[in-house]
């Protein structure tokens, strides 16, 4: 069953935010250490900038009065149980002793997770090329920063090589985008 456009809203938004508070408790772990500190701030804060282009799309379908209309999502969609459970999960487990490595592969499940892909299809569903183009490029950065924080703070060379093959799919999409707005 879909969501209407309200329920999708709001419920993405939930879940951006606690994945931005996942991400500010990680930051204060990991205070000691100004790199790691700024790299989970940064995630943070990425995720607080998804926060607002969703809050712009929910003025967009307000003010066209579509936020009861059917959304692009449904609230049972497995990714979202996912990424609830996870963030739950991770959110009990961050907590002072907490190794890098276990924070850094914290963090890619739940880049994993399709939520970059729910909040790009609510950008789509009011046509915001724009915000849409800027979610992915701002999603491949992360990515990008994520695998380099796994690379020179882990052993695991799997969890790299997952971050790397996530980073390429979304660097993908977004080469398949600026090339079709192009023509």
């Amino acid at each position: 069953m879909l969501a209407n456009a309200r329920e999708a809203l709001e419920t993405t938004i939930a879940l951006e935010k606690e994945s931005m508070a996942l991400y500010a408790r990680l930051a204060k772990l990991f205070a000691a250490e100004p790199k790691l500190q700024d790299f989970w701030f940064g995630m943070a804060r990425d995720e607080a900038r998804h926060v607002g282009a969703l809050d712009l799309v929910w003025t967009v379908l307000d003010l066209e009065d579509k936020l009861d209309a059917p959304g692009p999502i449904s609230l049972e969609d497995s990714a979202i149980v996912k990424l609830r459970e996870l963030l739950a999960r991770f959110h009990r487990e961050a907590r002072p002793g907490l190794r890098i490595e276990r924070a850094l592969e914290m963090a890619l499940e739940v880049e994993e997770t399709e939520l970059e892909d729910l909040v790009a299809d609510l950008l789509k569903a009011v046509q915001a090329p724009d915000e849409y183009e800027r979610c992915l490029r701002l999603l491949v950065h992360d990515l990008g920063e994520l695998g380099y924080m796994i690379e020179h703070n882990c052993q695991d060379s799997s969890l790299l090589a997952r971050c790397d093959a996530l980073c390429d799919r979304h660097a993908e999409a977004l080469r398949h985008f600026t090339v079709r707005q192009a023509s």
